[in-house]
């Protein structure tokens, strides 16, 4: 499924147990004026615990802790074909002065939903997920639950091994009782890292890379056993799919929406855009990777914004991009 350089493997096996830090922001003031990908209002009772560290690798046991659910393998959904790549060169300049000499440490997928316009710098390059896997994580719980093969409101048990990728948010503590639709609100509003992780193995590693494939995903996921992986142009796919509707249930595209309107920590696509913007986005971080990837509402149509970094330059340049791509689409509406 996934082809890295050895070299770039080495990289991420190396720090794969590492984990880092994340600053926090209020959430978004709501929706843009309405379009075809306009975002709905946030979820109600959206969990108040202060935002914390961000989250582990979310990278599963190479051997299922006693008691771990296993889910079975499902039927994929239909395949996903994004809007066709409409390449835009004077964006591409942009980010290119931008990153400079720092380029192959970063990854960076803009696309306009639009009009499909698009630039992008060293898309396929590949970076640990850090908390950008619990994208994945939520996509395949509201595909199951879409075919009726579970329920948010079924019960999960927090057991001393999910306690034990506690990183900070202290949101659940051992022996508590949690549904799917509360792992779905901590895991993405305040990057909860035990109940990503519990979430994540109940509905089944193999599922969630099955479901990413179906959408043409094929380099980025969660593998067994190893590490999470991610590539700009595989977020950028995902969350395209996530705003433009038509493959689940639109109750469950808007849900998905709002989650993500949610987040509380940012890493600097939120900061780049004024709080009246809204910013649909979830990141992740840790030493060897800081990563904001989401969908931002302006009132004239929404763009994707995917923005990876591996720490190997020395400059985070993630709030900069945010803020020059905003200023570059807003200069057209």
């Amino acid at each position: 499924m996934l082809c890295l350089h050895r070299k770039a493997l080495l990289a991420l096996l190396i720090g794969c147990c590492l984990l880092g830090l994340a600053g926090c922001t209020s959430p978004p003031n709501g929706p843009a004026a309405s379009t075809p990908t306009s975002a709905p209002a946030p979820l109600p009772d959206t969990p108040t615990a202060a935002a914390s560290t961000q989250s582990a690798t979310l990278a599963p046991a190479t051997t299922p802790p006693s008691g771990t659910p296993t889910a079975p393998l499902t039927v994929p959904t239909a395949d996903f074909q994004p809007a066709p790549y409409v390449p835009d060169p004077a964006l591409e300049m942009l980010l290119q002065e931008l990153l400079g000499q720092t380029q192959q440490s970063y990854g960076v997928y803009v696309k306009s939903l639009k009009d499909g316009t698009s630039a992008r710098i060293n898309p396929d390059g590949a970076f640990h997920a850090a908390s950008l896997a619990k994208l994945f994580v939520m996509w395949e719980a509201f595909r199951q639950e879409s075919l009726g093969l579970i329920s948010f409101d079924d019960v999960m048990e927090v057991t001393p091994y999910y306690k034990s990728w506690e990183l900070g948010t202290n949101a659940v503590q051992v022996g508590d009782l949690v549904t799917v639709d509360e792992a779905l609100r901590l895991m993405m509003s305040i990057s909860d890292t035990p109940t990503g992780v519990l979430l994540q193995d109940t509905l089944g590693v193999a599922n969630v890379n099955q479901a990413l494939e179906a959408l043409g995903i094929q380099n980025s996921g969660l593998f067994y056993p190893g590490i999470p992986v991610v590539t700009a142009r595989d977020v950028g796919v995902l969350l395209e799919a996530i705003a433009r509707g038509g493959i689940l249930p639109e109750a469950s595209h808007s849900a998905m929406v709002a989650l993500l309107l949610s987040a509380r920590t940012d890493n600097g696509l939120r900061a780049g855009v004024p709080a009246e913007i809204a910013v649909a986005h979830k990141t992740g971080s840790l030493p060897m990777a800081l990563h904001d990837a989401g969908i931002v509402y302006l009132p004239g149509g929404a763009y994707v914004l995917v923005m990876l970094w591996d720490r190997q330059s020395g400059a985070d340049l993630i709030e900069t991009i945010s803020r020059r791509v905003y200023e570059y689409y807003e200069a057209q509406d």
